[in-house]
């Protein structure tokens, strides 16, 4: 079954700000700590506009993308006018994705995804996983997710997230591989995903960094004398724990749910942290 991307995004754009206008602004959200609910609804309006105003211009450089940045309207104090504000940006954005087909060239911040579709497929899953932040700040029971939507939620994370911070490794620093994790979701292909940790030191101010990486592997022997581990769970459990969000799973609506890790527990170690590398 397709994804009706147009209709997830509005729906779960619209149930994230229903639940926030019923949240006092100030509560903090549990999945993004340094975040009040007002912020979480700043930050899917300002996400919308920006990504409306990229597809608008056909921004495929990243001097066009600096130029959109950089013109981006203040964030209003008073919490109608960011409501308001909010909807217009959804309008916005479903304009846009409706006027574009995903062949079309658009500027995205991975080499290897510079089309319509990825922004696409992207707002989908920021709109479902930003709508979990809102429901648990709330304190209310999480709406389920879609089993198309959330399996095609981890297949993002695992070909799009987690890929593109190899991208963003200097050229200063060292990569070592470290894990190799299977992911097995219920009633979907198993998959192999490697872990690295990239390490050095910053030449401009002597800062010591060390990081992981993940991105799936192209053939099992890319694996071999690696620690290994085992993760399994429905598509939903997967999608949250992928997305940082597996607190969710004890609040979901449908009863609670959880994902199996099994293993090597280096392999294990390395793994939570990169989940605890979050997206936003």
């Amino acid at each position: 079954m397709s994804i009706d991307s147009l209709t997830t995004i509005q729906q779960e754009a619209d149930r994230l700000a229903t639940v926030l206008a019923a949240t006092d602004p100030a509560q903090r959200v549990p999945t993004c700590p340094d975040w009040t609910a007002a912020d979480l609804l700043w930050h899917l309006t300002e996400v919308h506009e920006f990504w409306a105003a990229i597809l608008a211009s056909r921004a495929t450089a990243e001097e066009e993308v600096m130029a959109i940045e950089e013109a981006k309207a203040p964030r209003p104090a008073e919490q109608d006018v960011l409501s308001a504000r909010r909807e217009a940006a959804t309008a916005s954005l479903l304009a846009q994705l409706t006027a574009r087909s995903d062949e079309e060239a658009a500027w995205f911040w991975f080499s290897q995804e510079q089309t319509v579709g990825v922004t696409r497929r992207m707002q989908t899953h920021e709109a479902t996983i930003h709508r979990v932040d809102a429901e648990l700040t709330a304190g209310r029971p999480v709406t389920s997710i879609s089993p198309e939507v959330a399996a095609a939620g981890l297949d993002h994370v695992l070909r799009v997230m987690w890929p593109a911070g190899h991208e963003w490794i200097p050229d200063w620093a060292s990569t070592t591989p470290v894990a190799a994790i299977e992911i097995r979701p219920d009633g979907g292909a198993p998959q192999l995903l490697g872990i690295s940790r990239w390490s050095g030191t910053r030449p401009r101010d002597g800062q010591e960094f060390d990081a992981p990486v993940g991105r799936l592997l192209e053939e099992p022997a890319d694996a071999e004398g690696l620690p290994r581990a085992t993760v399994s769970g429905s598509a939903i459990s997967m999608n949250l724990w992928a997305w940082g969000r597996a607190q969710a799973l004890d609040h979901l609506a449908d009863g609670p749910d959880a994902v199996e890790i099994h293993g090597d527990p280096e392999a294990i170690r390395q793994l939570e942290a990169l989940i605890a590398e979050g997206h936003d």
